[in-house]
Order: C-alpha cells, then structure tokens, then sequence
C-alpha cells in the first residue's frame, strides 16, 4: 500500500468503540441524524463502520439519552449556519457545544435518577429508586 492510500485521523479516531468520548459519540449521532451514510461517516472522520453502527444503534435504542435535550438546540443550530460538509457540521457542533451553559449539562445529569425511577416504573420494576 503506498503512503498516498493512508489517511492521516485524528488519533481519537482511531480509539475503539469504548474509547470514544461523549463528544465523539455526539458528532457521529448527529452526522447520521444529518442523514449521512455509516460508510460517509466513517470516510470523513476514521472510524470504523463497526464504532459507527454502535454509537447509533445505542442512541436510538437508550431510554435515557440525556443527549436527546441537548440535541435540539445542537440541531437548531446546525440549521441557522447550514453546513456543507461533515467536516463543517464538525466545526459547527464543537462550537455549539462549547456555548452550551454548564449549568445546563448539569441539570441533565442531575435528572438521571428520575429518568432511571420512570424507566423503572414502565419496565414494571417492585423496587424503590433509593434501593435500587
């Protein structure tokens, strides 16, 4: 294979699946939500078609994707600046997110036990939040 064949990938691209950050899984989530192929996606960013199937198929099926509140201001902003290529919805979801008030983060996350009692709830388990 010549050197003119190997892509040069951010290192966190070529992480595994596990190894991927919240951010990471956040830009592969929103390019495939943008419509964009798993074979698009892994061409512009390195990962892996696999990493890229998995990061998806855990979004959509999670019940308690706090990503979900996030995702719509994230989306709305994409809309406003409309990229034209997975390397500018990059850049445009790094900027987003970095405007994204803390305090805002942190009320998800601090939401996550009452997620967890109502997933609890519909799924018919016995037991109290507290003790689970």
């Amino acid at each position: 294979m010549s050197d003119k064949c190997i892509r040069s990938v951010p290192a966190a691209a070529m992480a595994g699946y596990q190894d991927l950050s919240d951010f990471e899984r956040g830009v592969i989530i929103g390019a495939r939500e943008m419509g964009h192929s798993i074979s698009d996606v892994a061409m512009k960013f390195g990962f892996s078609r696999t990493t890229i199937s998995r990061v998806y198929r855990e979004y959509r099926v999670s019940e308690m994707n706090i990503i979900e509140d996030i995702r719509g201001a994230l989306v709305h902003a994409v809309e406003n600046r409309r990229p034209r290529s997975p390397m500018d919805l990059w850049t445009v979801l790094k900027d987003e997110w970095c405007e994204l008030p803390p305090r805002y983060l942190q009320t998800l996350v601090e939401s996550m036990p009452h997620r967890v009692a109502a997933l609890l709830c519909v799924r018919g388990a016995l037991h109290d939040i507290r003790q689970v």
